[in-house]
């Protein structure tokens, strides 16, 4: 089957090409895009960012509809022809794609960008690497970074029990004021520490900036939660090793993480986890260099994401 998608140089370009899409394997489905979210990793690579690209596509947010069911899945699942599923992985961008068992759960049939749960799915994950590492919920946690990521992140911790949270961020205002959190605020290179604590037993690092994970912010046998892409020279592990704090770098590539996009699915479906005023904007799959450029620049705020016909 013939298709187009998009992909990218990593020369702030984006091409349309003709791909001979496979037919989905026994353990796979067909799905017609409808929606697919614009990662910062996305615009990363628009950007040149990236060291190496991935092998083809980018687009890992998805939202679609099932168009062919291998015969594992239909049998394992019960997924059927015409069912709403989020998807994970590449080539999101493309008009079809498949989408293996495992990487894909059912939704509400309604095309509605709050079921793109990849993204939501990703701030679950982060919590959880601080819940596996330690449940103790009277431990102080740090978020660095305050959008869409570390929203859901917070929200998730909040309902694990955690409650001493201190956060620094710029997005949001009017979301974090009515958290009881303590906003934090900058000194220059450094963060202007509490005067109430010493460090953090937890670390949760959004931000693209490398001065935090060379910086001695965590306790001793705390753990350090590396969130968002970043390139550091010269890091030095020792005071890692000798203060036995923990790195963690959670990833939608674990097994577990369908588990977080279940979750996020419940969570949405309940009203408990809101996420719709996060989503700002929407772009038709042709204008997709301006939805990139808009993201690069900061014209958009929030989550964009692509739309198909």
């Amino acid at each position: 089957m013939k298709v187009k998608l998009l992909h990218t140089t990593g020369k702030q370009d984006l091409i349309e090409s003709i791909w001979d899409k496979p037919e989905p394997a026994k353990d796979e489905i067909e799905v017609k895009a409808l929606m697919t979210g614009v990662c910062s990793s996305d615009v990363a690579m628009y950007n040149g960012d990236f060291p190496t690209l991935p092998k083809e596509i980018q687009g890992h947010e998805g939202l679609g509809v099932v168009t062919k069911v291998g015969s594992l899945v239909e049998a394992n699942m019960g997924i059927t022809k015409g069912d709403m599923v989020a998807t994970r992985g590449e080539p999101g961008f493309a008009d079809y794609y498949n989408a293996k068992q495992g990487t894909f759960v059912k939704v509400p049939n309604k095309a509605d960008p709050k079921y793109i749960l990849e993204p939501v799915a990703c701030g679950i994950n982060v919590a959880n690497a601080v819940y596996n590492h330690s449940n103790n919920t009277e431990q102080t946690i740090a978020i660095i970074g305050t959008g869409f990521l570390a929203r859901v992140t917070h929200y998730a911790l909040k309902r694990r029990g955690y409650k001493n949270f201190y956060v620094y961020g710029k997005a949001y205002p009017e979301h974090w004021e009515k958290q009881d959190v303590v906003r934090m605020t900058h000194t220059g290179f450094h963060l202007q520490m509490p005067t109430d604590i010493q460090g953090f037993d937890a670390f949760i690092d959004y931000s693209s900036k490398p001065q935090y994970i060379t910086s001695n912010y965590v306790n001793e046998n705390g753990v350090f939660v590396l969130a968002a892409e970043k390139k550091v020279d010269n890091l030095d592990f020792s005071k890692y090793l000798w203060n036995n704090i923990t790195i963690k770098c959670p990833s939608p590539r674990d097994t577990t993480f369908i588990d977080s996009m279940r979750y996020a699915r419940e969570c949405i479906k309940s009203g408990s986890l809101n996420v719709s005023d996060m989503w700002v904007k929407s772009y038709d799959r042709d204008d997709a260099k301006t939805a990139f450029e808009n993201k690069l620049n900061g014209t958009d705020k929030g989550r964009s994401y692509l739309t198909w016909a």
